[in-house]
């Protein structure tokens, strides 16, 4: 069958090239319209009950989703400052998809009047000189809510821009960060101006995946062909596989866009790794081309010989990598899905580009009548003999170094921790990070989290035992390490009601009976206190508690978040109370845990989707099981390293076991390949085996030399989460190239496998 395809496309070679133009064209049409989304809600299901709590907190209470703007100055009680923040103020109330913006300046009071109490502005209008501004900063200084506007030390004050809730994750949403972020540049001046949010953390990130897209495509690309180059020395052993991978891209890109994927801080590097991964297949056919080619054969003569060789090989390898980036499918986490998917059909595409481009191009070539290699100063082939010589003579003591490493490594596997925090992907050397780290020293922390309060009565909040339960859970969230300036409607009426007994600190209480909250509430409500609404619900019936969070290790967050799960379950789950943890960092925690559920089944599945496709192919199953033992050192390395290192388990990290499972099996396949091929031509063990690393080896030392690079081109990548996954996956490539020349030639050395 595969004969006949290679018979097809070298009789009609402009036929096969005229269609894939036009597939690539199409492809072509779609790539275009590709998104990004950075969003971290949009990491799981929309059916997960973590997400479902958040939007329905969103739809009874509004938005939760905030940006915090904080101002750096030498004394936030000038004139000029005041002046600024009125001015950025008025700029970002005006921004498409701006709810409300609360400054020093716009906040209200709760005091005393003639009919009871008053909700008033804190100032009339902008300080104009010293006594207006002493009379301000007294003011807010004797303000609850002031002084959370108001850092300790007087030098930084902070803006707070509430968003509304259809803008989130929304192209609309990181428009309305570049407009902001736009106007607080031209008015920083002398001041620092810092700007925090998961919407400002999200445009970031998508900015720095166009960056890195548009910056580590080219490298890659460029580092492929110096290594192509450096290894044929000839104009078509650098374009033809160079073409087949861009091409794959293209096409790759345009599924993307076509099924309704976007680039993720996952996917972003598809393009990148098939740069690296799909040249391996040219590299393997212009190898034996080039071979075929000196026996003084024509060109069509030699590229049936090398794809008689080659298809085979080719096919095995894509499938297994295929099969290994299939099994991210069975991921929780919806990046990892589309990558997943993405990828393998890159890699299809790449396998097709090649057994069929190449072919098609190489029929139509002139070959030279003579044909010389062109000799490097490296001889890769003499060193390679020498290890093949070297592992024959000595194969018992190669199994014992690879059994010893294999334990060293394992050892270290259960030190691997989880992590879901985007900052720490983002890494602390990058301006947001940077930003939330100096807004977290100076107002504590720049993420929410929630305590959904439920009577399951009409008016059940106004019972003064529910809002002194809520007024428990408040206490209790401060004295919680990393959490800070909780608030709910029960300290607003404890506010309320201190003002309505001349301000006396000792009546900061929730009133004795119902109808006293009742009429409270009523008053706040009818002089103009409009916060009310983002605390209950319209019937009273819910409300809702809030705190600030620092960002702060994925263990740490998951120790905090279980240990308020459990003060709620133990003291606030009963008939007219229920109190539930709700927001984003439970949504980080489902993802810590669906993160390591979905790294141990998908490293299970594809070491037994890929076992099953090498057995298959090469109708063996002693073969299946002999190409995984490389693996199952390199994935031991890799975690084991992960653990040593403290390089946690994130959505980057989570993919490498696949990745070098899918990929580094290719070397093993490879190799037996030929050795058996070596072996039939009724060549001795020692002699096959010594051949095969000799031949063989050159083309897997060179794939996996391009891995090597390819994958550290990621090194550049401004995520600090990729630039791990880059150093770890290049790693893998070169244990699984090593273990793949050593153990497998050692094995085979001391029994009986592969001689029939």
């Amino acid at each position: 069958m595969l004969n006949k395809i290679t018979a097809f496309v070298v009789n009609n070679p402009r036929k096969c090239i005229v269609f894939i133009i036009l597939v690539s064209l199409f492809f072509c049409f779609f790539a275009f319209r590709i998104t990004f989304n950075a969003n971290m809600k949009d990491m799981i299901p929309l059916d997960d009950p973590a997400i479902k709590d958040l939007e329905r907190a969103i739809e009874i209470f509004g938005s939760q989703n905030f940006l915090m703007v904080v101002i750096k100055s030498s004394d936030v009680f000038k004139v000029d400052l005041l002046k600024k923040v009125d001015y950025l103020s008025e700029k970002f109330s005006h921004l498409r998809g701006v709810e409300r913006v609360i400054t020093p300046l716009n906040i209200t009071l709760i005091e005393s009047g003639e009919f009871f109490i008053e909700v008033t502005p804190i100032v009339e209008h902008i300080p104009r000189n010293e006594k207006e501004v002493k009379e301000f900063k007294e003011k807010i200084l004797g303000s609850r809510r002031g002084r959370a506007l108001i850092s300790k030390d007087e030098k930084s004050l902070l803006i707070l821009i509430t968003l509304k809730p259809e803008i989130i994750a929304t192209e609309g949403a990181n428009e309305l960060v570049r407009e902001l972020m736009k106007i607080t540049k031209e008015e920083e001046g002398e001041d620092k101006i810092y700007v925090v949010g998961d919407a400002y953390l999200a445009s970031y990130a998508t900015d720095r995946m166009k960056y890195d897209l548009y910056f580590l495509f080219p490298l890659v690309t460029f580092t492929v062909t110096l290594i192509l180059y450096l290894n044929f020395r000839r104009k078509l052993g650098v374009f033809l596989p160079l073409l087949t991978v861009i091409l794959s891209v293209i096409w790759t890109i345009g599924l993307m866009a076509l099924v309704g994927f976007s680039f993720t801080i996952v996917s972003v590097i598809t393009p990148v790794i098939l740069v690296a991964i799909g040249s391996a297949y040219g590299i393997h056919i212009m190898n034996k081309y080039y071979e075929a080619i000196r026996k003084d054969i024509s060109a069509k003569e030699a590229v049936l010989e090398t794809m008689r060789e080659m298809n085979s090989p080719v096919i095995m390898t894509a499938f297994t990598t295929v099969g290994g980036f299939i099994t991210l499918t069975t991921s929780f986490v919806i990046p990892i899905k589309e990558f997943g998917v993405a990828t393998a059909f890159g890699v299809l595409a790449a396998m097709i580009l090649s057994l069929v481009l190449i072919p098609a191009i190489l029929v139509l070539q002139n070959s030279p009548p003579s044909f010389r290699e062109k000799k490097s100063k490296i001889n890769l082939s003499s060193f390679l003999n020498k290890v093949g010589k070297s592992i024959n003579k000595y194969p018992r003591v190669v199994i014992i170094l690879s059994g010893g490493i294999l334990v060293f490594f394992a050892l270290g596997i259960p030190k691997i921790i989880t992590e879901a925090d985007l900052t720490r992907y983002l890494g602390e050397r990058s301006a947001v990070v940077k930003g939330i780290r100096f807004v977290e020293s100076e107002f504590g922390g720049s993420s929410r989290i929630m305590v959904v309060v439920d009577t399951g009565e009409k008016d059940g909040i106004k019972n003064p035992e529910v809002l002194r339960k809520m007024k428990d859970i408040e206490d209790y969230l401060d004295s919680l390490p990393y959490v800070s300036n909780s608030s709910s409607v029960a300290t607003l009426i404890s506010e309320i009601n201190q003002v309505l007994n001349g301000g006396d600190p000792q009546y900061y209480a929730i009133p004795e009976t119902k109808k006293a909250v009742a009429q409270e509430l009523l008053l706040f409500t009818m002089q103009g206190g409009s916060e009310i609404d983002s605390l209950v619900s319209y019937d009273f019936k819910e409300a809702l508690v809030t705190a600030q969070l620092e960002n702060i290790s994925g263990e740490k967050l998951r120790g905090l978040i279980k240990e308020i799960d459990s003060y709620l379950e133990e003291n606030f789950n009963e008939k007219g109370f229920y109190a539930k943890l709700v927001g984003m960092p439970k949504i980080v925690i489902r993802l810590m845990t669906k993160i390591f559920e979905s790294q141990i089944r998908s490293l299970l599945t594809s070491i037994v989707v890929v076992a099953i496709i090498v057995s298959l192919l090469f109708g063996s199953l002693t073969m299946g099981l002999l190409c995984c033992l490389p693996l199952i050192l390199t994935v031991v390395v890799n975690f084991g390293l992960m653990g040593y290192l403290n390089i946690p388990l994130d959505v980057a990290t989570a993919m490498i076991a696949s990745v070098a499972i899918g990929i580094g099996v290719d070397y093993s396949i490879h190799f037996i390949s030929r050795y058996r091929r070596e072996v039939k031509e009724n060549k001795d063990k020692k002699e096959a085996l010594i051949n095969t690393t000799q031949t063989a080896g050159k083309g897997i030392f060179i794939n996996a030399i391009t891995l090597i690079f390819g994958f550290g081109i990621l090194l550049f990548s401004s995520f600090y989460g990729i630039s791990i996954f880059g150093y770890l996956v290049s790693l893998t490539m070169l244990v699984s190239c090593v273990s793949s020349l050593t153990i497998i030639p050692a094995i085979l050395r001391v029994t009986h496998i592969g001689e029939k």
